[in-house]
């Protein structure tokens, strides 16, 4: 079944849809701008979530000199990016901050979505008394005002509790309670999600009548909204109940036509776990060769997109074939392999952990470094204060004025003497600590360019698709050139992403090298689809490790000569080969296209600057073309 753990952050972005109405007369351009991005956070949360960071720095710059409640607005962001990243003590410190803020009963709402967001966050660290405590608060608001929504919400999060519990009956409850506040009003994503919530609790409980006639209801209401993504949660649950009901054929059908909507949507991790229902179908089919074939596709694609959890329920179901097979060699090697995965996800988890905790740990020292800075200038102050009272009594003691004057003067040529000193001491520590900050700096510099300019990419685009969609435009050219500024601007954010990579790394491996160039390639596919496009690898070649400025050399060598072939060459094939060869790494990438006359070619297509890249990594590069047939560029790298 569809992964229900999804419910959560929905739920709690679902709740900010419908508030209470303000009024918003008398605010300012900028605070207006504040409520404009905290009511469409849900909106962003879902669809661009990778933006979330950027609305929070955005909002908390804007905030800075606002009142409390517009702070509030922009701290609950914060929070909400935190909670998306499962950093759940962050978002615990902001949710509880934002909360704090809220003075005025008008605005309680607000409070009441900072605590449905911390009892999102117990729930998923598994502290549930402290999450229904939160719930509970959220409820009793969202009940004062009569808002349906929020009063749903917090009977979905409490659902999602009972279903962790394993107490299918409570959670049936809340679920119920849910779909009753909204009563008539079906016709939403709201609704659609917790009746398929609880169709998966009446399949939980072999209840396969009842869970089939709520799926069979929230497909209706999908089809009507034209919601694809719906549609395809209930036709997963349906299978499931045909499959687990002994039904084989009927869950055959239902998968497959899931596995048709989440093709058309393009989402790979609902892809992957529907090849992986299918593998386990066919397992019950005792077709096993046609389900180790459905593993394998899931399994790919979890790697290509880093789910590991998901790789590694793949990896038990494919053990559990290779057993049914008895075919314990492979059934051992898929075993193994499926522990290292465990391994290095409950490392990946640990080094998160450590990584959240040291992030509060310095915002809570700034924090408080601003804290003795406020203490020590008020100290300043007051001692301001008192020379003035000591400059005042020298007036009426004029006798002492030349005694003073000297030692004044005396005073603060020691204070020059001794900040002077101060100074050059502070000095030589920054230059031994700018030392020490020179790898941080990199890694700050990957976060920022992540964080500030991939978001602002993100946004002209978003801003461009807003124009073209918000106007009717008949200008060809006009939108043409539109077209053309979003084109660019993704691109921008592929060439992005790839400084990203390769600055996050020391060393980087052929097999990281590969997933790389197979990302690359299915894009090409996407605007080539008449090129057929292979890569091969010969074995035992995935663990070599290049650093970080070779493999980036190699890589974007690659890619120009695939841009090559398509563009200049117009191939039909194009086939990349990854080798070793007498101590050498040896990559190969040739087409079928029209070949060129080596002896006759003007500089261009990119090879002066591929040869620049491979001479500055200290690699050899050879291009064999001949006209009418295909070119073949063999870039050859010391493994030294």
């Amino acid at each position: 079944m569809k992964n229900p753990l999804l419910l959560a952050l929905l739920l709690l972005f679902l709740s900010c849809t419908q508030t209470k109405k303000k009024a918003s007369e008398g605010f300012s351009p900028k605070q207006k701008q504040i409520v404009r991005w905290y009511k469409n956070i849900g909106t962003v949360s879902i669809e661009q979530p990778d933006s979330l960071g950027y609305y929070a720095d955005q909002m908390e710059r804007l905030a800075i000199s606002e009142p409390k409640l517009f702070k509030a607005m922009a701290t609950f962001v914060r929070g909400t990016y935190y909670l998306n990243s499962s950093s759940y003590n962050l978002s615990e410190k902001y949710y509880q901050q934002c909360a704090q803020m809220i003075s005025d009963a008008r605005y309680d709402t607000i409070q009441a979505k900072a605590y449905i967001g911390l009892g999102n966050g117990y729930k998923n660290t598994g502290e549930y008394p402290k999450a229904f405590d939160y719930l509970y608060r959220s409820l009793k608001i969202y009940e004062k005002h009569g808002i349906k929504y929020g009063i749903a919400s917090a009977y979905g999060c409490m659902a999602q509790i009972y279903l962790q519990k394993n107490d299918l009956t409570s959670a049936e409850e809340h679920l119920k309670k849910s779909i009753d506040i909204l009563g008539p009003d079906k016709y939403n994503r709201f609704y659609l999600i917790s009746l398929h919530t609880l169709a998966n609790v009446y399949g939980m409980e072999g209840n396969y009548k009842s869970a089939l006639a709520l799926d069979k209801h929230g497909i209706e209401i999908a089809d009507k909204i034209h919601s694809q993504r719906n549609k395809s949660t209930f036709l997963d649950n349906k299978a499931n109940c045909f499959m687990y009901s002994n039904q084989l054929d009927s869950a055959a059908y239902y998968f497959n036509e899931c596995l048709k909507i989440d093709l058309a949507v393009g989402e790979k991790k609902q892809i992957a776990d529907t090849y992986s229902n299918l593998g386990k179908l066919a397992m019950l089919k005792k077709e096993y060769p046609k389900a180790e074939s459905y593993l394998k596709q899931s399994m790919d694609i979890c790697r290509e997109i880093r789910q590991k959890p998901n790789l590694i329920s793949a990896y038990t179901h494919l053990v559990d074939l290779y057993h049914e097979q008895k075919k314990f060699e492979k059934a051992l090697a898929a075993q193994l392999e499926k522990e290292k995965i465990t391994n290095e996800l409950i490392s990946e988890k640990k080094e998160a952990a450590l990584a959240e905790f040291k992030v509060l740990y310095e915002t809570q020292k700034k924090e408080q470094q601003l804290a003795e800075n406020q203490v020590l200038l008020l100290k300043k102050e007051a001692e301001a204060k008192q020379k003035n009272y000591l400059l005042v009594a020298a007036v009426f003691l004029t006798v002492f004025i030349a005694l003073v004057s000297f030692l004044i003067y005396r005073q603060q040529k020691t204070t020059n003497r001794q900040q002077q000193q101060e100074f050059q001491l502070r000095s030589a520590i920054a230059q031994i600590e700018a030392q020490n900050q020179l790898q941080q700096q990199r890694l700050s510099i990957s976060r920022d360019l992540h964080d500030n300019i991939g978001a602002q990419l993100t946004f002209i685009i978003s801003s461009v698709d807003n124009l073209k969609y918000a106007f009717n435009i008949e200008n060809p050219k006009l939108e043409s050139k539109l077209s053309k500024i979003s084109n660019f601007t993704k691109a921008t954010i592929g060439e992005l992403r790839d400084t990203i990579w390769a600055m996050n790394y020391t060393e980087i491996s052929i097999e990281e090298l590969q997933s790389r160039i197979l990302n690359f390639i299915e894009k090409a596919k996407d605007a080539q689809d008449a090129v057929d496009f292979k890569f091969e690898i010969q074995e035992g070649l995935h663990q070599i490790k290049l650093s970080a400025v070779v493999g980036m050399n190699c890589y974007r060598t690659i890619q120009e000569s695939i841009h090559n072939a398509i563009k200049y060459a117009r191939a039909s094939e194009v086939l990349v080969v990854v080798e070793k060869t007498e101590g050498q790494l040896r990559f190969i990438v040739r087409d079928n296209g029209q070949g060129f006359d080596l002896q006759k070619v003007e500089a261009g297509n990119g090879l002066h600057n591929i040869q620049k890249r491979i001479d500055d990594i200290g690699g050899t590069l050879q291009v064999n073309s001949k006209i009418g047939q295909g070119t073949s560029v063999i870039i050859d790298i010391p493994l030294t």
